[in-house]
């Protein structure tokens, strides 16, 4: 018996979940951090949870909850309507940019368009609409302090002085939680439904979803960068409890390779949330 597998005998399950997922990204390189939370039983698997990382497309979650709770603070209604100008319009991911200037959309519309085919015109709209400002005071009312939206997306002059938005895995899983437990003031239950309805829209099924049953229910969103794959999820398995789990990653040499560890490291983290499968 080898040294390794020596060491593998003397750890529960939990252990040597861990060790498979270290294994895994040690093969692909880059840094990872993962954070994922069973929540029926409160059981969490962490690796470098707090590390802070280029927040990509993931920053629509905090934004899609900013939005809902300004909705229920009676400040705007998703039926408020909003012209898209040509300054609104940035590349990226998305369809607005496709379309004619002048085109009315609601502020829902909006939501849908930046969840569910990560849309960063619809996204930086609806910042213009919700504020910096208040994005920001309702992060940190709920003590989300590394996770950071301070620029609109695409804006290159204020990321290259230094202003970026930033998350961690563990800020992303507990913001889900929250959401999954209706326990995010001041959005409502409806509020956290909605928010959930919308991510379980998402076009982009190739991290956390992908090795996963057809059966488990997943509202995720994805973000990915030149440098950069992140995906963000609650997942609800058939007959199980359902929990979150979150995987940033960078500076990998592939990002196919990144983006199949996240989903590998999806596939272990659900056969040992539902079964408490060994794990190799």
């Amino acid at each position: 018996m080898s040294n390794d597998e020596k060491a593998m005998t003397k750890l529960g399950y939990s252990g040597r979940l861990l060790m498979s997922i270290r294994r895994r990204i040690n093969s692909v390189g880059g840094r990872f951090a993962v954070a994922a939370c069973n929540l029926g039983t409160g059981e969490q698997i962490l690796i470098h949870p707090d590390e802070v990382f280029p927040s990509a497309s993931v920053i629509k979650i905090p934004v899609l909850a900013a939005l809902m709770a300004a909705r229920d603070e009676g400040l705007l209604q998703l039926t408020n309507r909003a012209t898209v100008r040509q300054s609104d319009i940035v590349g990226g991911s998305g369809v607005l940019l496709e379309m004619h200037t002048g085109l009315e959309v609601t502020l829902e519309d909006l939501a849908n368009l930046m969840i569910v085919v990560s849309d960063n015109t619809a996204t930086n709209m609806l910042i213009d609409r919700v504020g910096v400002d208040y994005i920001e005071a309702f992060l940190q009312s709920h003590h989300f302090e590394r996770t950071k939206l301070q620029r609109r997306l695409f804006d290159m002059e204020a990321r290259a002085r230094g202003r970026d938005n930033l998350l961690t895995a563990r800020d992303v899983s507990r913001l889900l939680e929250m959401i999954y437990r209706h326990k995010i003031p001041p959005l409502t239950p409806e509020s956290c439904e909605h928010c959930m309805e919308i991510m379980g829209r998402q076009q982009c099924r190739d991290k956390i979803p992908l090795l996963l049953p057809k059966s488990a229910k997943v509202a995720n969103k994805t973000g990915g960068l030149d440098d950069v794959s992140h995906d963000a999820a609650i997942v609800q398995p058939e007959g199980g409890s359902p929990y979150t789990l979150v995987v940033l990653s960078q500076g990998w040499p592939s990002v196919r390779k990144a983006d199949l560890t996240i989903a590998a490291i999806s596939r272990r983290v659900f056969d040992y949330f539902t079964t408490q499968a060994d794990v190799k």
